[in-house]
């Protein structure tokens, strides 16, 4: 089982280069934050819908996502209690893992 704070398997070491890459950016700001299998399915839409279009739209390259997470993620939402007021968020990730 998958422990509920794991950040999709992400290395430590990818999330020091990608806040190196961040900080070399200039006029561009880079989203360096990926959240927790937890987070995903507890937080609230609005805070979670800006986590997620930040990872997925606007981190450096050492973190972006794969379709592999972007699955999980989509998941998770769909067994969350609230998954019905999810739509767009699972909506989101079936465009991504399905984007050629």
């Amino acid at each position: 089982m998958k422990k509920s704070h794991d950040r999709f398997g992400i290395p430590e070491e990818n999330f020091r280069a990608a806040e190196r890459s961040a900080k070399k950016q200039k006029g561009y700001l880079l989203h360096v934050y990926v959240p927790t299998r937890k987070e995903v399915a507890t937080l609230k839409i609005e805070k979670l819908s800006t986590m997620l279009v930040g990872w997925m739209c606007k981190s450096p390259t050492e973190i972006i996502p794969s379709r592999t997470q972007i699955t999980e993620v989509r998941n998770i939402l769909l067994n969350r209690e609230d998954a019905s007021e999810l739509g767009s968020l699972i909506t989101m990730c079936n465009y991504y893992i399905h984007n050629d």
